[in-house]
């Protein structure tokens, strides 16, 4: 029998089939004993009669587990919301296998029975990156990162500059159109585009990608997820801080930004017969054969 008695269902507003997705697991959940809450990303689309339907933070103290119905961008939102909670989270992709939403939605009813009803699933934690804004000494935003933190230039066409520092020690400075804090989770998405290695999810490290650097010799580089990085803007120009793309703070001359591993790792429950490196494979395309 589950331990997982109260789960909440997120997914991406207005998206194909979600509908009859929803309605599907819901059913099945509240049959098998389990309490569904709908929330308002789905519950808004359908009458919901019988399930507990609202806002996550309306209720995030009561459930156990949330199965998200989307793609990585709706698992990135809900991880964030979610992982100072310890609550663990089941990807269900709508599409083309995603690298955390991983079981697919033509599966999910068979998938999701076997690792509720037989406790069959692999646990998995991934860890965040948490980037503070100081301004005259004083914190103006605080906010988490599952993917990637990205600080770039606005809509204005001149590079961004600002000087670097890990633990303490002086490492540069930058002029470019931007820089890439990733996880081991972000490195397959924007990272990976501008050039960033891919890293393991279990790999203790963070990447730090320039983003078309003036110099050619400023390359990507791999650090300890324990180490503090700090950088200070030090050219008045539009520059923004970015979240998983998803969450922004404008920053200004002699901002300084803290960047450190969050202190909570998000936890994930794949499949069992999940595997990182077939993920890559079929994602990346690395199944075809060289001719």
């Amino acid at each position: 029998m589950t331990s997982y008695k109260n789960i909440a269902i997120i997914g991406r507003r207005n998206s194909e089939h979600l509908v009859t997705q929803v309605t599907k697991l819901a059913e099945w959940l509240q049959d098998f004993g389990c309490r569904a809450y709908l929330d308002s990303s789905v519950a808004n689309d359908f009458y919901c009669p019988g399930y507990r339907c609202g806002k996550l933070n309306d209720w995030i103290d009561e459930i156990d587990l949330a199965i998200i119905i989307g793609g990585d961008g709706t698992m990135l939102a809900a991880g964030r919301k979610i992982v100072n909670h310890g609550i663990p989270l089941v990807g269900i992709n709508q599409g083309r296998l995603g690298f955390m939403t991983d079981i697919a939605a033509s599966e999910m009813l068979t998938v999701i029975k076997d690792m509720l009803v037989n406790n069959s699933y692999i646990k998995e934690e991934r860890s965040l990156l948490q980037a503070k804004i100081l301004r005259d000494n004083q914190l103006v935003h605080d906010s988490l990162a599952l993917n990637d933190i990205v600080i770039s230039r606005g809509d204005i066409g001149s590079m961004i500059e600002f000087e670097m520092s890990i633990s303490g020690e002086f490492v540069h400075a930058q002029k470019s159109d931007g820089v890439i804090f990733s996880t081991p989770t972000g490195s397959t998405a924007y990272s990976l585009a501008a050039g960033g290695p891919i890293l393991h999810p279990h790999s203790k490290v963070f990447s730090i990608v320039p983003i078309c650097p003036q110099s050619m010799s400023n390359r990507p580089i791999v650090v300890c997820d324990e180490v503090v990085i700090e950088l200070t803007i030090i050219k008045d120009n539009t520059t923004i801080l970015h979240y998983d793309g998803q969450e922004y703070c404008n920053l200004a001359y002699n901002d300084k930004i803290i960047i450190q591993k969050a202190e909570r790792p998000l936890h994930l429950l794949h499949p069992t017969n999940y595997n990182y490196y077939n993920t890559l494979r079929n994602k990346l395309d690395w199944a075809k054969r060289v001719s």
